[in-house]
């Protein structure tokens, strides 16, 4: 068969083929729609949870050096002891090396629950970004699903149109599982 004959054909299967065709770049374009709208979500997402992160690091580091400066007064008044003081002077150093002890101990736990919402940032970013990254493979897949489909229907190959199906479906698990994250 030719090619004239086979546009001039009403053989009701190439037009059931055709509604076939378009029904399947129909559900694939609804599908990278989908997957697209996701995929920004979860980039966007991922772009605050990393400056978060970010940030609660630096301020880790700033009580860090907080700590640091405290533990050099402590250093400082320790030896301010070991001279020879009136009473008033020493009680003097002993209060404020217990204000600066208290002020390490306090920074010590600020730290450590600063560590620890950071590091449960990270987690949270690190499941985002997959969960975008499978939303983007399906858009890859769905418009090449979409395009191999549309090919087909031009050149009347259904061949390629199996094929675009075949990856169109693939998008479908990454769709499913950006939404479950299952792999």
């Amino acid at each position: 068969m030719n090619i004239k004959e086979r546009f001039e054909s009403k053989d009701p299967l190439p037009e059931l083929w055709m509604k076939a065709i378009a029904a399947t770049t129909t559900v694939l374009a609804v599908v990278a729609a989908i997957a697209g709208s996701r995929s920004a979500f979860y980039i966007a997402k991922a772009q605050l949870l990393t400056a978060q992160e970010g940030s609660q690091w630096s301020y880790y580091q700033a009580k860090s050096i907080k700590q640091n400066l405290a533990e050099g007064q402590q250093k400082t008044f320790e030896l301010s002891l070991l001279g020879e003081l009136t009473e008033g002077q020493r009680a003097f150093i002993d209060k404020d090396l217990k204000d600066v002890a208290a002020n390490i101990t306090r920074y010590d736990g600020e730290k450590a629950e600063i560590k620890k919402q950071a590091e449960a940032t990270n987690k949270e970013n690190t499941v985002v970004v997959r969960r975008g990254s499978q939303f983007s493979m399906a858009v890859v897949f769905a418009q090449i699903g979409i395009m191999l489909s549309s090919v087909g229907a031009l050149l009347k190959r259904k061949e390629m149109w199996i094929v675009g199906l075949v990856i169109g479906s693939i998008s479908l698990v990454f769709l499913a599982n950006g939404f479950l994250l299952l792999l």
